[in-house]
């Protein structure tokens, strides 16, 4: 696993904030507990020895398929990492797709360890407003379980669930793909990750392919800009990836 740097100068911010991303970390039962456990540390122990201000981690904390043991390793990695910085966690698709009774259990542990669950909601830290969004399930499958007619992401998606845009903001959204609609509501940063950097990368070419089975995606790794906003798309950690390395990302933004 990569340590990536990032600096990104956003209007309005008091001095400077050290936010650290992860994304897609996706325990599972595929793993076993021994081995998820040591992924968890492993994450961990680079988290913290960033010293950052604020952890992001923007969603599919564990896969879909998630046993009562990965929903409990998971909870235990994002305790380790809130002794040390406070830690944001928006929901991922894999979420929005577990039974409820699992998805009401990892939420409860979560909120029990002092976790700010952002689900559709804002909070304030350093005079920044931190939003995080919850897509619709429609957005990343349709009713049928398939990847044609999805539901585009506009702006009236955004504003719909999170109100007017309070500056300076940062925009905790799993699914990059809505980029521009996150620009337009007025964002000045996105995190997002979602697309596990293309799962595979060719030189000159970036990630090759998207959940939703896109071919050469516009959006998989790295900043990107659009109107006035900024969006990091971290590659994550979890799901199978060739030539491109799990990765956690810690950024640096400035005034």
């Amino acid at each position: 696993m990569k340590l990536r740097n990032e600096h990104i100068v956003m209007e309005g911010i008091r001095g400077k904030l050290r936010l650290l991303h992860l994304s897609d970390t996706h325990f599972s039962p595929m793993l076993s507990y021994d081995k998820n456990l040591r992924k968890a540390k492993r994450i961990a122990e680079m988290a913290i020895r960033t010293k950052p201000d604020v952890i992001a981690v923007t969603g599919d904390l564990v896969s879909r398929t998630a046993s009562d043991q990965s929903i409990f390793v998971s909870c235990q990695l994002m305790m380790h990492m809130r002794d040390h910085a406070p830690v944001l966690y928006t929901l991922g698709n894999h979420e929005t797709d577990l039974p409820k009774r699992k998805l009401q259990r990892l939420l409860f542990f979560l909120r029990k360890q002092n976790i700010t669950i952002l689900h559709n909601s804002m909070t304030e830290i350093g005079g920044v407003q931190f939003y995080g969004l919850t897509l619709p399930t429609t957005v990343y499958q349709n009713e049928n379980g398939g990847y044609g007619n999805l539901t585009p992401i506009t702006v009236e998606t955004v504003e719909k669930r999170l109100g007017k845009c309070q500056k300076p903001c940062v925009l905790l959204a799993h699914s990059p793909m809505g980029f521009p609609a996150y620009a337009q509501w007025g964002a000045d940063v996105v995190l997002s990750g979602h697309v596990h950097g293309g799962i595979v990368r060719l030189p000159g070419v970036g990630g090759i392919l998207s959940p939703e089975r896109r071919f050469l995606p516009e959006y998989t790794k790295g900043l990107y800009r659009c109107r006035s906003s900024i969006m990091e798309v971290s590659a994550g950690i979890g799901k199978l990836r060739i030539c491109n390395p799990a990765e956690e990302v810690l950024i640096t933004l400035t005034d």
